[in-house]
């Protein structure tokens, strides 16, 4: 088994999506930052309504400092990344040009972040963040306006609980559609509240242009239409014309009218019920204060229930399926929505505990802290920090790979995002999301398909697992993994070799080992 050493400056100088915000580090004068502005919002909320515009202003500073402190990234965002870095190249919205097969789910997102990379020549990596990020202190203030026009009083501590909720502060500057689609759902919260039929519709259709489960959340809600006022009406025909034009188009380009991807995730590759309930226990760890609004939301639930129905049911369908594997709770968006808006209706004294309690949970939650104590401080930050730098690893790898190796080398790979973006190359997927997968074999919700005796049996030039990878100094352990991944999958011993990369770093977040593999047979094509 070979061995190489990768410095940890050679990775830093290679992945400049990844160390995006790096120049904006440390982390923790930004998440002082934002625990002092959402400390000020709420002294200030608590001296009445003239003091309001001041307090959400601070509240949205706030939500972008601590989505800095947080500087979220996950391997899903690369996927999207590439798919609209072919799309902004002329090759069309692929994972590998030529082979269409929708992979990512980010429909409207994906063709803007395209179009901008298009007009202004930055990566498609670089512009997706960059926009989520700007989208941030936007949703606080369509939040802020959603509360005001529900309740005199109630902006503040709904921009503020907004702003201190840790799933939109993770995954803020991810470059995912999650902060869109957030904004989109608070857009539409906002014109409702204010019965402004275009703003409630113009939500509602950046909602059904971005994300998947819209259709399921329109379908949910057909059945209330009686119950909806005339600007209900709008938005839910709006939302139903725009999924129909999406599937339209998904289904003359890529021959489906739903996304691969969330067809394997929810269907294929779904884990099940007990997975899913460990989703939403996790999720209720999160943001439990927002369970006071549940008082309101039952006492109201005539009038809730066009939200209520369709909110309910796509949370029930999430823990069925399995719910997610990432940290956060990005699949229960419209759930989280729906409760922080429901506490503008509140008491005002139970509204500011609600935030107030956030905001402490951002305080404990959220801490950057790399080599923590006893107890649980920082622990989704620490989660969040993680995928972060398995990514820059990935990325550098990928643009290593990318050029060594000549082009048109099919490589295969279990990180299917910031690899395959870097590299550039042709790509099989081992996890089935955006290439077909017959075998199941995946450890993690949304990914139990596990393609790699197939991707052996094509040859592929080089092969990374991404699994198992001990993260220890232990040489025994790293070659009891190689191992077990040749003794699951023979062919893979007989025509690969492994290496093993070797991460040295302080930093106790890093990743410090990865195994790839490498065809014998192209002995010429080195590794890093």
């Amino acid at each position: 088994m070979e061995h190489a050493v990768v410095p940890p400056a050679w990775v830093d100088a290679h992945a400049p999506v990844a160390t995006l915000l790096a120049p904006l580090h440390p982390h923790w004068p930004w998440w002082g930052a934002a625990l002092l502005l959402l400390g000020l919002a709420l002294r200030l909320a608590r001296r009445g309504v003239p003091r309001q515009p001041l307090a959400v202003t601070f509240a949205a500073l706030a939500a972008t400092a601590l989505a800095i402190a947080c500087d979220g990234l996950v391997d899903d965002a690369y996927i999207q990344f590439r798919y609209a870095a072919h799309w902004a190249a002329g090759e069309g919205p692929v994972f590998n040009p030529g082979e269409r097969l929708e992979g990512a789910s980010g429909g409207l997102w994906m063709a803007v972040v395209a179009a901008t990379s298009r007009l202004t020549g930055v990566s498609t990596g670089i512009v997706a963040r960059l926009l989520s990020l700007l989208l941030t202190p936007a949703t606080v203030l369509a939040a802020a306006a959603a509360a005001a026009r529900l309740a005199p009083g109630a902006a503040v501590p709904v921009a503020v609980a907004w702003a201190a909720l840790a799933t939109p502060a993770l995954y803020a500057a991810t470059g995912l559609e999650t902060a869109s689609w957030a904004f989109a759902l608070w857009l539409l919260a906002a014109g409702l509240a204010a019965a402004r039929p275009g703003v409630a519709a113009t939500g509602a259709a950046l909602g059904a242009a971005v994300r998947p489960e819209a259709l399921v959340l329109a379908a949910l809600t057909l059945p209330t239409w009686r119950h909806l006022p005339r600007v209900g009406r709008a938005a839910l025909a709006t939302a139903v014309a725009t999924q129909a034009l999406v599937a339209g188009a998904r289904f003359f380009y890529y021959g489906s009218p739903i996304p691969h991807a969330a067809l394997v995730k929810g269907v294929t590759a779904a884990a099940g019920t007990p997975a899913g309930v460990r989703y939403l226990a996790a999720g209720l760890l999160e943001w439990w204060p927002l369970l006071l609004a549940i008082p309101v939301l039952w006492q109201q639930r005539r009038r809730f229930l066009p939200a209520l129905l369709p909110v309910a049911g796509w949370t029930a369908l999430v823990v069925l399926r399995g719910g997610d594997w990432m940290p956060g709770s990005r699949y229960l968006v419209p759930l989280l929505v729906l409760l922080t808006a429901a506490l503008a209706l509140t008491p005002p004294r139970r509204r500011l505990a609600a935030a107030g309690l956030l905001l402490a949970l951002a305080a404990w939650r959220l801490a950057p802290l790399e080599q923590p104590g006893t107890g649980r401080p920082g622990d989704l930050w620490r989660a969040m920090a993680t995928h972060r730098l398995q990514c820059r690893w990935w990325e550098a790898l990928g643009q290593r790979l990318g050029r060594h190796l000549p082009p048109g080398t099919r490589i295969a790979v279990g990180p299917a995002g910031a690899l395959p973006y870097a590299s550039g190359l042709p790509t099989f997927d081992l996890y089935g999301l955006n290439t077909p997968v017959q075998r199941q074999g995946g450890v993690t919700p949304g990914h139990t398909l596990w393609g790699l005796p197939e991707a052996v049996e094509q040859g592929c030039t080089v092969i990374v697992p991404g699994r198992p990878v001990p993260q220890t100094e232990d040489v025994a352990a790293l070659h009891a993994a190689a191992a077990a991944l040749a003794a699951e999958v023979p062919a893979l011993a007989e025509h690969y070799r492994p290496v093993v990369l070797v991460h040295p770093s302080p930093r106790r977040l890093d990743i410090l080992r990865d195994i790839l593999w490498v065809r014998r047979d192209r002995g010429e094509e080195r590794p890093p």
